[in-house]
């Protein structure tokens, strides 16, 4: 659900409640219509309607490290009436007073918050995901009495203006703190026709757009201080910079990439933020291995680390790539096939199911947590002072290190034909991707040449990908047949075949493609880059003078 409201602060509600009893409306509104659309509308006559007032009681929950926090999310119970509803809700800022949030609402049999995490509800399966093993605690409750107005526009319900008396109350000690605040909660479709009589109410009775929420005023009166992402240092990347700076940046921005989709993972309802960490991992192990010389030594440790945690997002991630393929062709297929196609969609779910429960269980480990954390202390520490791989100019060391990922892709490119394994395409692959990362990494020092040939990379990068994914289904469906065929219908065993031949003959039309798109790793783009590389390079560093980091070496395990 979408909420958009307006948060207007009021010295006194006594003004706001007579202005809008002074255009109440005679006649009872029309609600089967629902709300009205008003775009279409020159004049809409505007009228507001008292409700029936109500009492209020929100607590809001989170976990000591503040994960709901971290993801963006509050979580609060509502008590009303005896009645009791939990709502997780976005924490967009207001943009003059106005925000858009989106929400998910479910009741709960009593103010107990263990039967959300029991439910199947999708606020239960949120907070369950996020959350893992810590316990929900209490951060402040509100009191509120509200007195609701519906809008009506033509007469009908168009919206509601609440009119809430709040209070935060504290300890003992302190005197609680109060807070007067005039809610206008709208469709979205009708906030630009129903702005100007927002501006003429707030004109007339003197309110303020509220900066703070709620929440975020409760935050305050009781001095809590959510627990921010760690500092982990300067992420820039300039052309002055040490190899050891340099390497440094770019680990943070993927660190930071990486703990951003954590919350999205593990909600685990977009695909995308799961294929972004996946991504921010591995570009974190390349850039470990490609500057591995200037890195201190306990960094392998922790890109084996990462390999171990990437490998429970790749097995989330590669049946996410053939649910998607499977409901492509289930949009272009006949019915006989979209039923089988179904079929074999419910038991991809379940193995998706299934990799996601060790995925969760991983990320809710002691063994990530220590990840993370030794993860953050390296990147805290920064480039090693003493080491003199660490110490030197990037600009002097980049040419070496990306010559020497290019030549080995030639290499094992060039082996390569249209009878070669499919291991033998994956290792070129892993090759290629390494390749990439590393002129990704320094496009910031070498620009438009470098942006260049990343674009041939993708091509490259994709055509092998594609071809992965590709064994990968086929593997994956003759493993589903054998420990699903008994429980199949002949139609869908049929059609697993007819799916895995599909996938052989997308392979071999990527393989007909790999000559031309390979030739162009050699060509016009990686002479522009070279160029540039050695144009820049330091003129008084003497190649004899060079640390062994200019040539990496092959890292190991991927």
């Amino acid at each position: 659900m979408q909420e958009v409201e307006w948060q207007l602060d009021a010295v006194d509600l006594r003004p706001v409640e007579r202005w809008l009893q002074s255009r109440q409306a005679v006649s009872t509104p029309e609600r089967n219509g629902g709300a009205p659309t008003l775009a279409a509308q020159a004049s809409p006559e505007i009228a507001y309607r008292p409700e029936t007032p109500r009492a209020i009681a929100d607590t809001y929950f989170d976990t000591a490290d503040w994960c709901l926090h971290r993801a963006g999310l509050t979580l609060r119970l509502r008590t009303e009436n005896g009645a009791h509803a939990v709502t997780l809700k976005t924490t967009e800022a207001a943009v003059d007073g106005l925000r858009a949030r989106t929400e998910i609402q479910d009741r709960l049999p009593s103010a107990d918050l263990e039967a959300l995490l029991q439910s199947e509800s999708r606020a239960g399966a949120w907070v369950r995901a996020l959350a893992g093993s810590q316990p929900l605690h209490p951060l402040f409750t509100l009191h509120s009495n509200r007195q609701p107005y519906s809008i009506l526009v033509d007469g009908k319900h168009a919206g509601e203006i609440d009119l809430d008396d709040t209070l935060i109350p504290m300890p003992e000690t302190r005197d609680p703190v109060r807070l007067k605040r005039v809610e206008v909660e709208v469709p979205a479709d009708n906030v630009e026709v129903l702005r100007p009589f927002l501006e003429d109410l707030r004109a007339a009775c003197r309110l303020i757009p509220g900066t703070t929420s709620k929440f975020e005023a409760g935050l305050l009166a009781h001095g809590l201080m959510p627990q921010p992402q760690p500092e982990l240092g300067p992420t820039g990347v300039f052309a002055t910079q040490t190899i050891g700076e340099l390497a440094f940046a770019i680990l943070r921005r993927q660190f930071q990439a990486f703990l951003q989709n954590e919350p999205g993972t593990r909600v685990g309802e977009d695909p995308e933020a799961l294929h972004d960490m996946r991504v921010a991992a591995r570009r974190m192990r390349a850039a470990m291995a490609l500057f591995s010389p200037a890195l201190p030594a306990r960094a392998e440790r922790l890109r084996q680390e990462l390999r171990w945690i990437g490998g429970a997002l790749g097995e989330v991630r590669d049946t996410d790539i053939q649910l998607e393929r499977l409901a492509s062709w289930a949009r272009e297929a006949e019915e006989a096939e979209v039923t089988s196609l179904r079929t074999l969609s419910v038991v991809l779910e379940k193995r998706r199911q299934r990799a996601r429960t060790r995925l969760l269980r991983a990320l809710d480990s002691r063994r990530y947590q220590l990840l993370v954390q030794r993860y953050t202390l390296m990147l805290q520490r920064g480039p090693l002072r003493r080491s003199m791989n660490s110490r030197t100019p990037a600009l002097a060391l980049l040419p070496e290190m990306i010559a020497a990922h290019h030549a080995r892709v030639i290499k094992q490119g060039e082996r390569i034909d249209s009878r070669s394994s499919p291991e033998t395409y994956h290792r070129l692959r892993i090759r290629c991707k390494r390749l990439r990362y590393a002129v990704e990494f320094s496009r910031e020092v070498y620009g438009p040449p470098a942006e260049g040939f990343v674009a041939v990379m993708v091509s490259m990068q994709d055509l092998l990908g594609m071809h992965q994914d590709a064994y990968v289904a086929v593997a994956s469906l003759e493993e589903l047949l054998q420990g699903e065929a008994r429980r199949l219908p002949p139609r869908a065993l049929f059609l697993m075949g007819q799916i895995s031949q599909r996938y052989m003959q997308e392979a071999a039309r990527l393989r007909k493609r790999y000559p031309k798109t390979f030739r162009q790793i050699q060509g016009k783009p990686w002479t522009r880059l070279q160029q540039v590389m050695e144009k820049r390079r330091p003129a008084a560093w003497p190649e004899a003078a060079r640390p062994e980091a200019a040539a990496p070496p092959e890292p190991q395990g991927g």
